[in-house]
This record gives C-alpha cells, structure tokens and sequence, in this order.
C-alpha cells in the first residue's frame, strides 16, 4: 500500500472517531471504513495506539503546516503571522479530535514507552518550529530562550484545549483565540526584543 492509502485509513479512522469517539472504534471498523482489510491496516501499524497517534499528529501538526508557507519563496512574514492566527483559532474552535489526543497522553503516562517517546519527539518538533516563527515573522535573532518561551505557548494550547476537553473553560472560545493570538503577535515580541533587559525574577529560584 503506498503512501495514499495509509492517508487512506488516517481519514478512516478519523471519520469513525468522529463519530463514535475512541474506544467503540476498532481495527476492523477502520478496515471497512477503508475498504481494505484488517491484515493491511497491521501491515503498517502494531497495534490501535499506533495508527491513533498517526490520527491525532495528522489532525493537529498545525506548526508543520505552517512551516511549509514560510519556506515558500514568496512568503512573507506579515502573511505567516496571520496564518499562524488563522491555525491557532481553527484549533481552538475544531476541537473535536482532542479527545484522541488526551486517550493516547494517558496511554503514555499509564507506561506505553513507544507512544510516549512519540509524544517526546512531536512536542520537541512542535517547540523547535515555534521557537523558529518567532524569529521569523518577528524578525528577532534566535536565543535559548525562544524554546522556553515555545513551551509556554505550546502548553497554553494544551491547558485550552484540555479545559474543553473536560467541559470546564469558564470563557467564550471564540474572545479566548483572539487574545491567545494578540498574546502571541504582540506580547512575544515585546520579550523577545528587550529579553536581556528583563531581570526581575533571575534570582526566583534561589
């Protein structure tokens, strides 16, 4: 089966999850939903977890699509800013394929070492390309810093995201992205700027 057809059963699974969410989806039910047999599916995946995180990272590799516009030659970095909103509030608000992500984290964290050395290298990627669109659409030299303050961003999504999850955001999503987005498209590049000015906390941890 080529490339094609794993996006083939990708789509599939996502289509089953949607509507019956995780645990009522089975390798069999993708399968026919793909019109392909089981035996295919295990052809490229060793188990459920594996093809429900190809899932997931398909749903929610936001900053790698990203990064395909910015290494475009007519890119700007004005447009890519506002593509990086564009993202943000799309994820937000499409919500829908957290719940696989939050099943697998907890896969993860209950001692299934592959899928969490694949949460290991997806956040790694994830910070590593964000650290790399701040300097970009903000025209700032690169710094060790940047990866923290990737973090930072990365995991406000997470919280969001788990809030929803959980039924428990005390705000409206949609004022919540356009803040989130203000945050990031003016604040970031205050501290990235005037980062060797700021002291006020260097000593916190002693």
């Amino acid at each position: 089966m080529n490339k094609d057809g794993k996006l083939k059963i990708i789509e599939a699974a996502q289509r089953l999850i949607a509507c019956q969410g995780v645990e009522k989806t089975s390798m069999r039910d993708i399968a026919e939903e793909a019109g392909i047999t089981t035996g295919a599916i295990y052809y490229y995946y060793k188990s459920k977890e594996e093809l429900l995180y190809d899932v997931m990272d398909y749903a929610t590799a936001v900053t790698a699509e990203i990064m395909k516009m910015r290494s475009r030659p007519d890119a700007k970095p004005e447009e890519v800013l506002d593509e990086i909103a564009r993202k943000v509030t799309q994820q937000l608000k499409n919500h829908r394929h957290w719940n696989l992500r939050f099943y697998l984290a907890l896969q993860a964290a209950q001692g299934d070492e592959t899928l969490r050395a694949r949460f290991a290298s997806n956040y790694a990627a994830q910070t590593q390309r964000t650290a790399d669109l701040f300097n970009y659409v903000f025209g700032t030299q690169a710094h060790p810093q940047d990866l923290d303050l990737a973090v930072l961003m990365v995991a406000a999504l997470d919280g969001i995201n788990f809030q929803q999850f959980i039924g428990a955001l005390p705000v409206e999503i949609d004022e919540l992205a356009r803040v989130y987005n203000e945050f990031f498209a003016f604040a970031v590049p205050l501290y990235e700027k005037n980062r060797e000015a700021i002291h006020r906390f260097q000593n916190s941890q002693s």
